[in-house]
């Protein structure tokens, strides 16, 4: 396996795979370009969606014979589509939608992400969702006098919902306070829209309860999320949140809008809160977390155990079959 990454947003923790390389080493973005036997492959499976239309692999892709797969993760959902609307429009008639038709296939992380896709894009799917690493150590213990939530992802607030969970705290903001809960959002500001959140915090006066951290990974993030005790997800839209999945590995009991695309499996097995995406709902789940802080080892274990059945040892052979399959079918 070969690991190219042809866009420029690194993360040092993807150097220290082997199979990790990126434009440094191969800054002309073709995979002719790669060393033998990469530059002839079997099969490509190409992460993300919008990215790759401004990368000069795309068309290498469309025009050679190489099968390719196309991981979308939540961009062609209809909800994702309503986001820069225009910009995604003239993406999609210009190369965007000719790049997903030619695709081998789209795989797509949930049968939720499918069906907010549709065929529209290809009718060739598989349905295969993100895997993690079995961690380590998991969550022994809770905070006795306080809660402390955590959030992992971009600061975005209209795909991750951070606009609709500052108003739920708003609502709640004394209840919070006497639980002592603090919430924690920790994620990258790629898109400016800090500011514009801690202008909506100061307003509602929520500075005791939300918390900004810079993003996490690696061993930061282990300790954060081993220190926190409820995982919080309120996105409008996602694919299969990898930072969820990864804090139910740890244990940690979550609250999760439908959006996650995770809401009947955190019911199924019992790890936690579900919530509409609306901010109604988001108050009412975390009041009831509140209420039922006594409950929180035996969500616990749900959340471990929901979490096993993403872990890379069962997905990867679901994984090669696919794959093999669409190879033969090519």
């Amino acid at each position: 396996m070969f690991w190219y990454n042809a866009v420029r947003t690194y993360n040092s923790e993807w150097r220290k795979y082997d199979y990790y390389h990126d434009l440094t080493e191969f800054p002309k973005e073709s995979i002719k370009d790669l060393p033998y036997p990469f530059n002839n492959p079997d099969l490509i499976v190409v992460e993300l969606f919008y990215n790759m239309v401004k990368s000069k692999l795309i068309k290498e892709l469309i025009q050679g014979n190489v099968p390719y797969i196309i991981i979308p993760r939540g961009e062609l959902t209809k909800q994702a589509q309503c986001r820069k609307k225009f910009k995604k429009s003239i993406a999609n008639i210009i190369i965007a939608k000719k790049y997903a038709r030619k695709a081998a296939a789209i795989q797509y992380l949930t049968e939720q992400e499918y069906i907010d896709s549709s065929d529209r894009w290809n009718v060739n799917k598989i349905i295969i969702p993100n895997g993690i690493e079995k961690p380590d150590t998991i969550k022994t213990y809770f905070s006795k006098n306080e809660i402390k939530c955590i959030l992992i992802g971009r600061i975005e607030p209209y795909q991750k919902g951070l606009d609709l969970l500052l108003d739920a705290c708003s609502l709640i903001k004394e209840e919070l306070e006497n639980a002592n809960c603090t919430i924690t959002i920790c994620g990258p500001d790629r898109e400016n829209k800090l500011d514009i959140l801690k202008a909506t915090v100061k307003e509602k006066h929520l500075e005791k309860i939300i918390i900004f951290h810079d993003a996490v990974y690696g061993d930061k993030k282990r300790e954060m999320l081993l220190n926190s005790d409820v995982f919080l997800i309120p996105s409008r839209f996602e694919g299969h949140p990898m930072a969820l999945i990864e804090a139910l590995s740890y244990g940690l009991p979550c609250i999760a809008t439908v959006g996650s695309n995770m809401k009947s499996e955190i019911e199924e097995y019992n790890a936690g809160w579900t919530a509409e995406n609306n901010i109604y709902s988001i108050k009412d789940s975390i009041l009831k977390m509140i209420e039922e802080k006594e409950t929180f080892e035996e969500k616990s274990n749900g959340s471990i155990k929901l979490s096993k059945i993403y872990q890379w040892n069962v997905l990867a052979n679901k994984s090669r079959e696919c794959f093999e399959k669409i190879k033969k079918e090519t």
